[in-house]
């Protein structure tokens, strides 16, 4: 997988050590098609690249519907020489001055991995796609961090990946296209008519766990069974694990079995605007898991129990009354064979 920023940085060390004249340099990142190049101005540091759509036919309602914003800059030229390359068409997205290199990269990033491993889409779809993605995520991100009951439910949901990652070394990672938390499904997990919901709870505030609402516990046709997977955890300044901890070790098992899988995880983590070295500060210590079975006799209230005109309760489940549920954790885990 190409790193864009380590890409920039050899960059910026290759014209340093060559001491040139020269005020902008370009280096080509992908000989695949289509081309990719990446170009900086030495001087005022920003960040460009390029992307060859020499054999892309967009009409003008395709150019126009590109997300504009500040910060970044969409543009098209045609380049009789750029780099190794000649006749080419290229794509330009530029950084300006209003737009960190920090962002401007992992923009940049994503554009990139999703052009070389999302497959069975047009170029342009992909690079709409992506665009748009940063665009709502400038327009709408809040500047709030979650709250801690945020960063608990989250922390839990990605202990659960990482664990089922190192359960089944040798399976596709199909877990990542399992998660539906981040799409705000009703269940965290679905695979096969199979639903595992993550609870996680704080031993030092309450033992009993929220459900959100009615309709999150219901078994149906689509779902026919329901585990709770509740996972005991206390936050700390310095023991266990952070959230940027299990982001990491996710990444680097995804990193060698699905480079697809990676591209579809970070898609997720954007999805609830998480970005790197923002969830670092607050560790879990985890005390322990345990899991229990939704059947139809589970203390729990459904939509069809409840009076007309009431809907959207939430409640508390006190574990306590419900040991006869109990089942053991590794049901949990399921793999391809599930």
């Amino acid at each position: 997988m190409i790193n864009i920023t380590e890409a920039f940085r050899n960059l910026i060390e290759q014209a340093e050590k060559e001491k040139s004249n020269d005020i902008y340099k370009l280096k080509t990142i992908s000989f695949s098609m289509p081309f990719i190049l990446i170009g900086i101005d030495l001087i005022t540091k920003e960040r460009r690249i390029y992307i060859d759509i020499t054999n892309e036919d967009w009409n003008e309602d395709q150019w126009q519907s590109f997300p504009k914003w500040k910060g970044v800059s969409i543009t098209n030229e045609y380049f009789e020489k750029i780099g190794p390359l000649k006749e080419k068409h290229f794509l330009i997205i530029a950084q300006d001055e209003l737009n960190s290199e920090e962002i401007f990269e992992k923009l940049l990033q994503s554009l990139v991995d999703h052009i070389l491993f999302i497959e069975d889409q047009s170029l342009f779809t992909v690079i709409y796609g992506v665009l748009d993605r940063w665009h709502n995520f400038f327009r709408y991100r809040s500047n709030k961090r979650l709250s801690l009951e945020e960063q608990m439910g989250l922390f839990g949901e990605l202990y659960y990946i990482n664990n089922w990652l190192e359960k089944f070394a040798d399976d596709p990672p199909l877990i990542i296209d399992s998660w539906k938390g981040p799409t705000r499904h009703r269940i965290d997990f679905v695979k096969n008519n199979i639903g595992i919901e993550i609870k996680t709870v704080s031993p030092k505030i309450q033992h009993g766990i929220r459900i959100s609402n009615e309709t999150q516990l219901e078994l149906s046709n689509v779902i026919q069974k329901i585990y709770l997977y509740v996972l005991k955890i206390e936050d700390t300044q310095s023991d266990g694990l952070s959230i940027q901890d299990l982001i990491n070790s996710i990444r680097e098992k995804l990193i060698k079995r699905s480079q697809t899988s990676l591209v579809r995880f970070n898609d997720l983590l954007f999805e609830l605007y998480i970005l790197d070295d923002v969830y670092n500060d607050i560790c879990f210590y985890i005390h322990n898991a345990e899991t229990y079975e939704v059947k139809e006799n589970f203390p729990k209230i459904t939509s069809s129990e409840l009076p007309v005109g009431v809907s959207n309760v939430s409640y508390i489940i006190d574990l306590s009354h419900c040991i006869d549920y109990k089942v053991e954790t590794e049901n949990v885990y399921f793999s391809k064979e599930s």
